[in-house]
């Protein structure tokens, strides 16, 4: 569940037009143009596999900002476009109200808003400590590993948490940690990239724009590639990046440039991404998958980090360099092995992106 907090001095809100693509029995009856001062504005949206343990966990955090800002009337307003892994309607519509109740059972004036509509509407935020807060809340690990799942299309999207295929349950049970921020995600990258240098033998590693869209991360990513390039010649990196966005396609080149030797002999291979909204550091033994808070449409990079998952085994981790390989490297161009390679794949989707916005 994600909330997005306004604390305002005063606002409105008038529905203009139901909506065409949400359940129709859902929508509420109209509500006239309605305005408030002096309140707490949510938006509000309900994810796929969020329950009552996400709306407890949402009532404490009201009571916490309530410490922040004051006790103030809270005006709830369903807002599905905040997230891509929106619940359907009827268990968002279902949720809301579940939540109106336990916040009124917490001494809160509750405004609830319509669902279903284009809403017009104007605020006026007050510019103090705590203005606009965000908060989501993602629940148990297991709901976290089965997001990813669907996401993958390993598991469909109707899916509950004991549909998970049996190795995911083991993995959940035992392995996998839900990294809650985007310090801890970074973290956990450094250290398994520091891993990779500590190893002897030959190392691997697959990586997906991890740190990009950050200006201090990308700071200390970029330097221990270069390092790993230059001075340990047993780890080859697989490196994805989506050649669509001319900052990425810029930076293939300087790659090109900078290392032709290490790219001539295969120790640093480039590819096309075809995923923007999850980011990947793969080895033979561990996996970190990190999720930006806002993902972007398809064609450019991904956002924010805002949460992660890590794992530490050896057979996922041989899964999801398999899909890896299969589903996020664009199998179109492939390995691409020279820069008159890497310029033709360039070419070819600026036109496709330009023939995409005609």
């Amino acid at each position: 569940m994600i909330l997005d907090c306004y604390q305002c001095s005063s606002c409105y809100f008038e529905d203009k037009e139901a909506s065409s693509r949400v359940d129709p029995s859902t929508i509420s009856p109209p509500q006239p143009k309605m305005v408030f001062r002096n309140v707490l504005v949510v938006f509000v949206c309900i994810e796929l596999y969020d329950s009552k343990q996400e709306l407890g966990e949402a009532a404490e955090e009201f009571a916490s900002l309530s410490e922040l800002i004051g006790k103030r009337s809270i005006v709830l307003c369903p807002n599905v476009h905040l997230s891509i892994d929106r619940a359907p309607e009827k268990q968002a519509t279902w949720l809301i109200n579940e939540l109106e109740k336990m916040l009124i059972a917490r001494g809160f004036d509750v405004h609830r808003l319509s669902f279903g509509y284009h809403k017009q509407y104007g605020m006026e935020c007050d510019g103090n400590v705590g203005s606009v807060v965000g908060r989501r809340f993602y629940g148990s690990d297991q709901k976290q590993f089965l997001r990813l799942l669907t996401r993958l299309g390993v598991c469909p999207p109707e899916s509950l948490p004991d549909d998970m295929p049996v190795w995911a349950k083991i993995l959940t049970e035992r392995l996998l940690k839900v990294l809650g921020s985007r310090r801890e995600t970074y973290n956990i990258a450094k250290r398994m990239l520091q891993d990779q240098l500590d190893a002897t033998g030959h190392s691997e590693l697959w990586t997906c724009m991890l740190f990009e869209g950050e200006r201090q991360p990308i700071e200390d990513y970029l330097s221990t590639l270069y390092e790993i390039i230059e001075d340990y010649h047993d780890v080859r990196v697989h490196r994805a990046m989506n050649l669509s966005v001319p900052d990425f396609a810029n930076a293939a080149r300087f790659l090109f440039r900078k290392y032709p030797e290490a790219i001539k002999s295969g120790r640093l291979r480039i590819y096309n991404s075809q995923v923007s909204d999850i980011e990947f550091l793969l080895s033979r033994s561990s996996v970190l998958l990190a999720f930006p808070q806002m993902p972007r449409k398809t064609g450019s990079h991904a956002g924010e980090i805002s949460f992660g998952i890590y794992c530490k085994d050896e057979d996922f981790a041989k899964n999801l360099i398999q899909w890896y390989r299969t589903f996020l490297v664009d199998a179109r161009f492939g390995w691409i092995r020279t820069e008159s390679e890497l310029n033709a794949t360039i070419n070819e989707l600026e036109e496709e992106k330009f023939q995409d916005e005609r």
